[in-house]
This record gives structure tokens, sequence and C-alpha cells, in this order.
């Protein structure tokens, strides 16, 4: 597994704060999962509305700390 840089993190995310990143980092997401994380939360992604795939793993755990997780109903 890679570490994630804060540096990184920050390239994709924007100014967030120390906390969203050391969490983001715990969840051993790779770049791939915080990038599509961030689409989702950001609405330029439909793969939540799609049906297709199912949210899970560190993809779901980023999304999540990013407040934009679905609501498993």
């Amino acid at each position: 597994m890679t570490h994630i840089t804060q540096e990184s993190l920050r390239a994709i995310l924007g100014e967030v704060d120390a906390k969203i990143i050391a969490a983001v980092q715990a969840t051993g997401a790779s770049m791939k999962d915080v990038e599509e994380a961030k689409a989702i939360a950001d609405g330029r992604s439909d793969i939540v509305g799609s049906g297709e795939q199912a949210l899970s793993g560190p993809l779901k755990q980023v999304l999540t700390i990013l407040g934009g997780a679905p609501d498993d109903d």
C-alpha cells in the first residue's frame, strides 16, 4: 500500500482540515478511490445513481468522510 501524502490529498480535495486528511489516509484508500469519492461528493459522477455498482471499502469510507455518502436504506 502506498501512503498518500497530505500534499497529494490537498491537490484533489482542496484546502481541508488536517483531521480530514488524516482520516482519509487512515482508510488506506488509493488515489483513484479518493478521486472517485471527490467526484461523487461534488456531483461529477453518476456512479451512485447508476445502480450498477455498490460502493464499498475505502471508496465508501472516503465518501463518508467527505460527507457525501448515500444513505443505506
